[in-house]
């Protein structure tokens, strides 16, 4: 299982004491990316600055209105490997895969807590990911939905080869219960950065949990 640490940052600063804290440490971070409509919050994210101020791979989780229009500002930002689309933010996905793929980023789809997993079928062939919310998007802190977890699990049964994440309510306490829906990755935000431990002390815990439950 892999930790890829989710930023949700409001300033330039923030942002750069997360990623200088993430460095040497991970191989790769999530960039939340929210534009105050999709969700009623709003976020920092520069594409200069990020190229400018980190080496480690980022996947980009758009948390967006117009996620094609977004994507057009990281086109040049070498450090992006992987991008999720919100299901819920496009009328018909299909209209923009091609775009997405001629950027030659990994495309992965994002589910809110609510939406089934049946509206990816028309679309498994062209993902190579699918990030399950286990919280509504667009804020940190909140308490997981467990009905996320049997949704992964049916998920993996029917398309295991599909890289899965868990992003939302990720911490030591509920861990134990997603490691045992076989997800891929989780996506812990607060419980990385949010309390007074180091970055690499919060990430050494975590990987206690795992390799003790994998």
């Amino acid at each position: 299982m892999k930790i890829i640490p989710s930023i949700l940052v409001q300033s330039e600063d923030e942002f750069k004491i997360q990623i200088t804290a993430a460095e040497n440490v991970l191989e790769m971070v999530q960039l939340d990316i929210a534009d105050g409509k999709f969700v009623p919050n709003t976020t920092w994210a520069d594409p200069d600055v990020v190229e400018k101020q980190t080496d480690l791979d980022i996947e980009l989780h758009l948390m967006v209105e117009k996620p094609l229009q977004e994507l057009k500002r990281w086109s040049a930002t070498e450090q992006i490997k992987r991008v999720l689309i919100h299901y819920e933010s496009v009328k018909n996905l299909e209209d923009i895969m091609p775009t997405l793929h001629a950027y030659g980023w990994e495309i992965g789809i994002v589910l809110n807590p609510d939406t089934p997993i049946d509206v990816l079928e028309p679309y498994i062939s062209e993902i190579k990911a699918v990030m399950f919310m286990g919280v509504v998007p667009g804020f940190q802190g909140q308490t997981l939905i467990p009905e996320v977890l049997t949704k992964i699990k049916k998920f993996k049964s029917l398309h295991p080869t599909i890289f899965t994440e868990i992003d939302g309510a990720v911490n030591e306490e509920t861990l134990p219960e997603i490691i045992a829906s076989g997800v891929d990755a989780i996506c812990p935000g607060s419980a990385i950065f949010g309390n007074d431990r180091t970055v690499e002390k919060n990430v050494e815990r975590m990987q206690d949990i795992i390799n003790k439950l994998t």
